[in-house]
């Protein structure tokens, strides 16, 4: 299978509309459709070789490179480009379709991890996790980059032709949700043969070589949407794997072998790379996880035990333009979606086959994309977001007017203490004693240091606290018998309950470095709003440290009471 790869840099916002949205909205797919760059594609044959028949189906040429399916025209995916690096597969990489089966703890920044549920035991996963925001991904062995393409929306109204206006009848408002311009999509048509690629290849090569090819894709292209330039790779390669590129089924879009993958102590795991149409036995488009399954084992010839499914379900459509209709709607596997499987032992060849031709319907138009045991056996990946190198990608900063700068500030303010309250919910039950028997001190004792705790924070200094405890160790302020039982009482990390407080009046900050590396502004834990920041001081700091003590004295109680 010969791989035909080449960039699209849109020049204007590409309107490749999906089924989403209300009625008065046009939503775009993230990506652009393998089914247009096909239809982009016979349009450019057409005006090189007109066809002599009445039907283009009637030509066999025209048939075998767009119709009976050997020929297959990726999905376009977002392509982390940068035009300062050489145009090749080790700089140019195509993004993929980030597995549903990552997660990471809701509330949390990718930094501190993200979790493969399909490789992680139920007791060891995250006690609130949440999916992946960003659509797309590349993978390197344990580290995970994930990227989001931009957007843009418009609004625009309808208008009467005649009068070049809106009225009555025709003038509604719409929305239009598209993919931004300035941004490069990689795409990918995978040939049967030498003579087709080398046709593929013509059709994206302009004739003079200082020239660029413009095209138009997707919706509304008399209204500034659509244009796009192509830039075909100079070097095309039979597949990815380096050592061994005279083996032309070898091309995979992980680029990753299958003997670098084969190898699986755990569970073997089947990734869709694409939206996937199927159908059941009676013939009905379906989303029921056991048809991938029955499909699977008949195209591997053996029998897998389905272990686990993360999946997600979507509608297909798309407009035939011959017919001028639009296609049927069908419910399909999302992409994305991830199928975990007892590990065996699987024919090389099938399962290359399988990588290279997919399954269900539509493959022509890049559905049904599939790879096996993508990513590796790790329960925990480190991860980041993807930030663009090019000025392309990088948004221009605006000076602000001085209501806007307050505006900034105070959202600045009001998200950094939005992060503090989430953190001081974590650090509440990792700062309380595991065990209510260890909890040695009275309920009006407690009492008494949640008052005191209170007049602190009201009064903005930690004075009445260390009235009550005192500033050392062995200080008397406390009476014998309200001593022992704050020396008794052991917190979770072993300290008793008066040193730990002391320790946290005497270092405040203690409790916001535990952030690690989020939110970071000029080296201390802050948040940036349009270039106005906002960062931790000596007074937030004590506030929350107060705020703490009192959350902790109240959870006690109540688990003294609960006891």
């Amino acid at each position: 299978m010969k791989a035909v790869t080449f960039l699209l840099h849109t020049q204007q916002p590409i309107l490749a509309t999906s089924l989403q949205g209300d009625p008065n909205s046009d939503v775009s797919h993230p990506y652009i459709p393998g089914s247009m760059i096909r239809g982009m594609l016979i349009s450019r044959y057409l005006r090189q070789y007109p066809p002599t028949q009445a039907d283009i189906l009637d030509n066999d040429d025209v048939k075998r490179l767009f119709f009976d399916g050997k020929n297959c025209y990726l999905n376009a995916y977002f392509c982390d480009f940068d035009k300062a690096k050489p145009l090749d597969s080790e700089n140019q990489k195509r993004t993929l379709p980030t597995p549903l089966s990552l997660y990471k703890e809701k509330g949390q920044e990718l930094d501190r991890g993200v979790w493969d549920f399909s490789q992680i035991a139920i007791n060891r996963r995250p006690d609130s996790p949440q999916r992946l925001e960003q659509g797309f991904c590349l993978v390197d062995d344990s580290s995970i980059t994930v990227y989001q393409e931009k957007r843009r929306i418009n609004i625009h109204n309808q208008r009467n032709r005649q009068r070049g206006r809106g009225n009555e009848s025709s003038g509604a408002v719409f929305r239009y949700d598209a993919i931004d311009a300035g941004q490069t999509f990689q795409a990918v048509v995978l040939c049967d043969s030498d003579q087709d690629a080398e046709m593929i290849k013509s059709l994206l090569q302009p004739e003079n070589e200082t020239e660029k090819i413009n095209t138009w894709l997707g919706g509304s292209q008399s209204a500034g949407y659509g244009h796009v330039t192509i830039e075909l790779w100079s070097k095309q390669d039979d597949c990815n794997d380096k050592d061994d590129r005279n083996h032309k089924n070898d091309w995979n879009e992980v680029n990753k072998s299958w003997e670098d993958r084969k190898e699986r102590q755990n569970n073997l795991t089947v990734t869709l790379l694409s939206d996937t149409i199927l159908r059941d036995e009676c013939g009905q488009h379906t989303t029921d996880p056991q048809e991938l399954v029955k499909l699977l084992c008949d195209e591997l010839g053996l029998t897998l035990k389905h272990i686990d499914t993360y999946a997600s379900s979507t509608i297909v459509g798309g407009f035939n333009r011959k017919w001028g209709l639009p296609l049927p709607q069908v419910p399909a596997f999302a992409a994305g979606s991830v199928f975990v499987f007892k590990s065996e032992k699987l024919d090389v060849e099938k399962v290359k086959n399988l990588e290279i031709q997919g399954i269900g319907e539509r493959r022509v138009d890049g559905f049904g994309r599939i790879v096996f045991n993508w990513l590796i056996e790790e329960s925990i990946f480190s991860a980041s977001k993807y930030v663009g190198s090019t000025a392309s990608n990088q948004e221009e900063e605006k000076s602000l007017s001085s209501e806007s700068e307050k505006l900034a500030k105070r959202m600045a303010v009001r998200l950094l203490r939005q992060k503090l309250d989430e953190l001081l919910l974590e650090q509440v039950k990792s700062n309380t004693p595991e065990n209510s028997s260890k909890i040695k001190i009275e309920n009006s004792q407690l009492s008494r240091l949640m008052i005191v705790a209170k007049k602190a924070l009201t009064e903005g200094k930690p004075d009445p606290l260390y009235e009550l405890l005192g500033r050392e160790e062995n200080s008397d302020n406390l009476t014998k018998a309200a001593r022992t039982q704050f020396k008794q009482t052991e917190m979770s990390n072993g300290k008793k309950l008066d040193e730990q407080i002391r320790d946290w009046l005497n270092n405040p900050e203690s409790l916001i470095l535990s952030w690690g590396s989020k939110h970071i502004v000029g080296n201390k834990p802050g948040v940036t709003i349009a270039s106005q920041s906002k960062t931790l001081d000596n007074q937030l700091s004590l506030e929350y440290t107060l705020r703490l003590i009192i959350a902790v004295t109240k959870k006690m109680i109540k688990d003294k009471n609960n006891d």
